[in-house]
């Protein structure tokens, strides 16, 4: 009985072994078959990423920017693409590896003004690609111009000697480049001129009447590629330019004084100088007040007036309180009442006279004595001047040079 338990035992136990080597390879097809079926959607090789572009700086310009960046170590990329707007637009660039660092760089135009984000991806010549490389970027343009100021003038100051115009500009804006600067000269050349931002004073050559026009450049960003220009141009005015003597002449109207007496002579007070006698005029005792025209020979703006008395240690008849009027034409302009009549200045209003200045000096009146002309006088050409007490209170008066100034 034992013997037959025991044969049977042995006889399951080879059925079970046999039934699990089955099971088993059965299982082990089954995996196989299904590695074999995966492996169809596996590529044939690993993946490979060509080095990615390093050190990426951007420059901004006028609806435009540059990227620039560094391929360190990978000589197998032959170009790069460049994303923005959400890979919906791109931009190629070809590359020729150089052995060690190479710096590429691309220039993308017809851009809008505003930030952007691109994504820089390298490309192999199998078509390999790297992983992105991100960065941000700013593009100016219309309304970053529109915001810009011409640089500021200081002052603007003009000399007869030497026919320069000498101009002071303000401190320049951080992000100025520089200040072009369109003028004619004293020879009547046309000249454009570059002040750069750290020039704070500019002397030109000028043509008297003529227009000084300047416009200034800017960079956003020193690293910008693109300079943006004021939108418009702004003019320098040059002002008080002293009226130029040489075509004045003495008039003879009604009631006026000769003031040629003892020697003297009128056309001496426009001869460029201060002097004692006989270099003045003089008057020959008509009484006070008197009162002379002179023709400046052009219509000019006038806005200062200065006069010089007989240069002498002692004043004598020099003029402290005198007026001084003005006309653009003399037809009909001619007064009939004399200097000292109380309707004299009544009459030279109607007759088209304007009062210019009233005029008291608190010296003796023999040094240059220089005054603002009164605001909003019209241009005038004929000079009338009036006087009306000297220091001595005589019934004379002289001076020795006037002067007048005027916007061109």
């Amino acid at each position: 009985m034992k013997s037959n338990t025991l044969i049977n035992s042995h006889g399951i136990r080879n059925h079970r072994t046999t039934a699990m080597l089955m099971l088993m390879a059965g299982l082990l097809w089954l995996s196989c078959s299904k590695q074999d079926e995966h492996k169809k959607y596996l590529p044939g090789a690993p993946l490979v990423y060509p080095g990615k572009a390093d050190s990426i700086i951007t420059f901004p310009g006028n609806n435009r920017i540059k990227l620039s960046w560094l391929l360190v170590s990978d000589p197998t990329i032959t170009k790069a693409k460049v994303f923005w707007n959400n890979r919906q637009d791109s931009a190629t660039v070809d590359i020729a590896r150089k052995p060690g660092i190479d710096t590429v760089s691309i220039i993308i135009d017809r851009l809008q003004e505003t930030s952007y984000t691109f994504e820089i991806f390298t490309y192999d010549k199998e078509g390999n690609k790297s992983v992105p490389a991100p960065v941000t970027g700013k593009v100016y343009g219309t309304k970053y111009q529109r915001s810009l100021l011409n640089r500021g003038v200081q002052s603007v100051n003009y000399s007869s000697d030497t026919k320069m115009v000498a101009i002071t500009w303000g401190k320049a804006d951080t992000v100025n480049v520089n200040t072009r600067l369109w003028y004619t000269s004293e020879a009547g050349e046309q000249k454009v001129i570059t002040i750069d931002s750290g020039t704070y004073n500019t002397s030109i050559s000028w043509k008297i009447g003529s227009k000084i026009y300047y416009q200034s450049s800017f960079k956003p960003v020193p690293k910008a590629i693109d300079e943006f220009n004021v939108l418009n141009k702004d003019s320098i005015a040059v002002q008080h330019v002293p009226v130029p003597k040489a075509a004045w002449v003495k008039i003879n109207l009604p009631n006026d004084v000769a003031a040629n007496a003892w020697g003297a002579n009128l056309s001496w007070i426009w001869d460029g100088k201060g002097a004692d006698y006989p270099q003045i005029y003089h008057t020959g005792g008509e009484g006070i007040p008197h009162h002379f025209t002179i023709d400046l020979g052009a219509l000019y703006a006038l806005t200062k007036f200065e006069n010089i008395g007989r240069v002498n240690a002692n004043p004598y008849h020099n003029p402290v309180k005198f007026e001084v009027w003005g006309i653009a034409d003399l037809t009909n302009a001619a007064t009939t009442l004399p200097g000292s009549d109380p309707g004299w200045k009544n009459e030279s209003i109607s007759k088209g006279w304007t009062l210019l200045k009233d005029i008291v000096r608190p010296d003796n009146g023999t040094n240059p004595y220089k005054v603002d002309l009164l605001p909003g006088i019209p241009p005038v050409r004929y000079i009338r001047i009036r006087v009306l007490e000297t220091i001595d209170k005589d019934k004379d008066s002289h001076m020795s040079e006037i002067s007048f100034w005027y916007n061109p």
